[in-house]
């Protein structure tokens, strides 16, 4: 299925392409008056608007699980412009069909083992609980969901702190509506137990799972094995390696929450993404960074990543007694809220980032344009 993919992406990029030179010479309102040559506007389309493998099929899954065929603008933030190419295609092999209505219905249902189909966080949490056989609450501490099936702690040295159960549902959600297709996805350290909500939800995925943690791999490999999941384990510091020597679709990582932990995680994952692209899964809570998320945004722009989307208030820690500061600032809001209160709220707030990996960083076109020249 792969192949065949391929195939349409280069058949795709050929005609896209060759009408986004068209159009620009006899379509544009904004270009009327500049004379561009077909050289240039390919330089335009190679540098601004070729999408990347993934992004390719992203476009696809996106109108393959839409209920309307417009949907794709406003999830995608594009305009009609961009829709009407990849219908056709779509259409012309017989993919989808689409109603006069603007109603997209998926033909080739094979595809649905090939490219992960959307969940909402509500359908994810209702599998997870199918098959763990418990009831899930939102605001406990995501690990208390595995507590019958594994033996893990967490441990402060590693700055391990699980995030709530509500929060990894939907961080779930988020990675199943992005991923293009079912390659292989990482986890760079796995403490939530994110690579076990995927593969139970979606038994078509894959993941590996590193982490420098011997028992929680453990506990992982448990899982995997009781629920036959399609999850492999690996013991690493990203300290001393820095290329597992092969390739991924995207990651997740939640590192440690200073400048340098989030640099150090993200470029490790950065280094297992191909040449057809990736998506990265950032979760950052501000803890020791504040104005320094600056040198991060360049850090990102430098690696090629454009962010896609910036989430607050989604991901969140319960709260729990890890380092002996926490007791002091347990002290301190006691004085003002109630100590049980606080003990049922939540610990720490993170945000979650999902970047698009360019393999090929963008060159500038020069040109002396005019402000609404859209080009």
């Amino acid at each position: 299925m792969e192949k065949y993919f391929k195939g349409l992406y280069i058949r795709f990029l050929k005609s896209q392409k060759a009408r986004f030179i068209e159009d620009s010479k006899k379509h544009s309102t904004s270009l009327k008056d500049l004379k561009f040559s077909d050289k240039i506007l390919g330089e335009f389309y190679d540098n601004y608007y070729k999408p990347t493998f993934f992004e390719f099929l992203y476009d696809v899954k996106t109108i393959i699980y839409s209920d309307n065929a417009f949907e794709f603008i406003t999830k995608q933030a594009l305009e009609d412009w961009d829709l009407h190419p990849y219908l056709k295609l779509l259409i012309d092999e017989k993919i989808i069909k689409v109603s006069k209505n603007g109603k997209v219905t998926l033909l080739k249902k094979e595809i649905e083992k090939f490219i992960p189909k959307p969940q909402t966080a509500k359908q994810i949490k209702a599998a997870v609980e199918k098959k763990l056989g418990i009831k899930a609450k939102d605001k406990q501490a995501v690990i208390n969901l595995f507590k019958k099936f594994d033996r893990f702690k967490v441990k402060a040295k590693w700055d391990q702190m699980p995030i709530s159960a509500e929060s990894a549902f939907f961080v779930a959600e988020k990675i199943l509506a992005k991923i293009p297709f079912n390659k292989k996805f990482l986890l760079v350290g796995d403490d939530d137990f994110i690579s076990v909500i995927l593969t139970l939800v979606d038994p078509n995925i894959e993941c590996l799972a590193i982490d420098i943690d011997a028992q929680l791999l453990e506990c992982i490999d448990i899982l995997a094995k009781k629920f036959k999941l399609k999850i492999k384990t690996k013991k690493v510091d990203l300290s001393k390696k820095k290329d597992l020597k092969e390739n991924f679709v995207g990651f997740l990582a939640n590192p440690v929450y200073t400048e340098t932990g989030v640099k150090e995680f993200v470029k490790f994952g950065v280094n297992q993404l191909s040449k057809d692209g990736g998506l990265v899964f950032l979760e950052i809570g501000d803890e020791a960074i504040g104005n320094r998320f600056l040198f991060l945004q360049e850090f990102f722009s430098e690696n090629n990543l454009v962010i896609n989307e910036l989430i607050l208030g989604k991901v969140y820690y319960p709260h729990i007694m890890l380092y002996k500061e926490d007791k002091e600032i347990l002290k301190r809001l006691s004085t003002l809220i109630d100590e049980k209160v606080i003990r049922n709220s939540s610990k720490l707030g993170a945000s979650l980032y999902i970047m698009n990996y360019l393999p090929k960083r963008p060159k500038r076109v020069k040109f002396k344009k005019p402000f609404y020249a859209y080009l």
